[in-house]
């Protein structure tokens, strides 16, 4: 236990000192991200780009494990395909999100980059390749690849989509790494339990710049670093047990995107817009038309996660 407090503390450490200077670096540089009356809810131009912290808080336990030799560090070098998958795919998401914070890209681009960062993490054996019934597994075949480019593609948007409030995604992100904490010391996953402890960290650490009032967002490059981290363990925790409780777990943790999701794009679709087209009638949206502050809104959200948090880890622990 003490390696996994040594990461969450180092994580929460890295973070929290790196977000005021990607506070700095962005207010010097004027990377704000302006409000629009509609959507946005904020008032005035606010930093952005603090995934780059996020992401730095997260790594640095991970990267520290290659000059240690400790149980997590053997099974990381033994696993080294998978890892250097899992960093390179991590590395292009966060690119990806800079990019994006800076210059815009469009959602076609992005999921085209999405894509081929799962095709490249299913080529390194991080898939979704069986599914079993009544304790017979089922290859799926050709199957596998396009499933696990839309669980990719889908969990990174969905938490791409739930950064709407000041600290909602940092406080979802963090609730699904409790879970994620859990289940991965039920399953004896240790390398899990580390990125489990290092994401959770990391995501405190930033949390206290970004709680309302946000002094900095975390822009896309930290939300869909933190969907690629959720939907990437549960890719590698589908390769340790059953495929179909590998998936459920995380979309249980994680259920208020997923859900905010898929009613965003099943809205979408029944009134002939594109699912990529942004608006504002997601859920935190229309619990503020309610007439809830921000900070009221995310807690109730935050408290919706924690039961949902706390399901995952029940069921986890005593159905299965």
């Amino acid at each position: 236990m003490r390696t996994y407090l040594v990461s969450f503390l180092m994580s929460l450490g890295i973070s929290a000192m790196s977000t005021p200077a990607v506070l700095h670096l962005a207010r010097r540089w004027q990377l704000f991200d302006p409000p629009d009356g509609v959507r946005k809810i904020h008032i005035d131009p606010t930093p952005r780009m603090g995934g780059i912290a996020i992401a730095a808080g997260f790594l640095g336990p991970i990267i520290a494990l290659l000059f240690v030799r400790n149980l997590f560090a053997d099974e990381l070098r033994h696993d080294i395909t998978r890892m250097a998958a899992f960093l390179l795919g991590m590395l292009t998401i966060l690119g990806l999100g800079i990019y994006d914070d800076l210059r815009g890209c469009g959602a076609w681009s992005k999921l085209a980059v999405q894509t081929a960062v799962a095709v490249m993490l299913w080529q390194a054996g991080l898939r979704i390749e069986t599914v079993s019934f009544s304790g017979v597994s089922y290859d799926l075949g050709l199957a596998s690849l396009p499933l696990t480019i839309v669980w990719v593609a889908g969990i990174i948007n969905a938490m791409n989509l739930i950064d709407g409030l000041d600290g909602l995604a940092a406080g979802v992100g963090f609730f699904a790494a409790v879970a994620l904490f859990s289940n991965a010391l039920n399953d004896a996953v240790p390398l899990l339990a580390l990125f489990a402890t290092a994401i959770g960290g990391s995501l405190l650490g930033f949390l206290f710049y970004n709680f309302s009032p946000a002094l900095i967002f975390m822009g896309d490059s930290g939300s869909m670093s933190i969907g690629y981290v959720f939907a990437t363990a549960a890719l590698w925790s589908a390769s340790k047990r059953s495929t179909a409780l590998a998936l459920l777990l995380p979309v249980l943790s994680l259920g208020l995107p997923v859900a905010d999701t898929i009613i965003a794009f099943t809205r979408r679709s029944l009134h002939g817009q594109s699912p990529f087209q942004s608006d504002r009638k997601h859920i935190h949206h229309r619990l503020l038309d309610l007439g809830l502050s921000q900070r009221q809104a995310v807690l109730v959200l935050y408290l919706v996660c924690g039961l949902l948090t706390g399901v995952a880890v029940l069921l986890r622990k005593y159905a299965f």
